[in-house]
């Protein structure tokens, strides 16, 4: 915990140190609320592994927008919109889009569309996919059909041609190669933190 937060740490002082770019304060903010995520995640997506890779990017994608952290009244709300958003997407990308819209329609709420939100989300979207034209074609073949159709490494394996061992190896360099990639732009301890998981 940062030396300057008490025990008992306030909220709003902890969102604005975050969003200065205190990592310390970062990795309070993620422990404290990573398993709300997670849970949400996995009563939806019926996998814990699908979960683990909501929590990340939701961080992620949160890490993005931080700048505007000290604007926000009540985080837990917040943090739960940029839950839900994302949750949606993961599961059009799964091709159950009608399911998605069902199980948030009790939730529903109004989306973030500001300029500011599109223009953070293509700024994470563009620095991935930089990292993802460093890899191989293997490796690039492996990571999307892991984190965009949310296939296992056997089901990898048969669609590639590959084992399953193979398979897991080439996600873990691709992993590995992402993280570098966003190391050297500046997201140290996000991607240490989330894709080391």
């Amino acid at each position: 915990m940062p030396p300057d937060l008490p025990h008992h740490y306030d909220e709003k002082e902890l969102l604005r140190l975050v969003a200065g770019g205190d990592e310390d304060s970062f990795r309070v903010l993620f422990e404290k609320y990573q398993d709300k995520v997670f849970k949400v995640a996995c009563k939806y997506l019926k996998s814990a592994s699908l979960a683990e890779e909501v929590v990340q990017d939701v961080f992620i994608k949160l890490w993005f927008q931080k700048e505007t952290l000290t604007g926000i009244d009540y985080f837990s709300t917040w943090l739960q919109t940029l839950a839900r958003n994302h949750i949606i997407d993961f599961m059009r990308k799964l091709d159950v889009r009608s399911a998605a819209d069902r199980q948030w329609a009790y939730n529903a709420g109004q989306e973030e569309n500001t300029t500011d939100h599109k223009i953070r989300n293509a700024q994470y979207e563009q620095l991935v996919e930089k990292a993802l034209g460093e890899l191989s074609d293997q490796q690039r073949a492996v990571y999307k059909l892991a984190k965009e159709q949310g296939l296992t490494y056997d089901q990898i394996g048969e669609v590639l041609s590959l084992s399953p061992l193979t398979v897991k190896t080439h996600m873990q360099r691709a992993l590995r190669s992402i993280r570098d990639f966003l190391k050297r732009h500046g997201e140290v301890y996000l991607l240490l933190l989330l894709m080391g998981k």
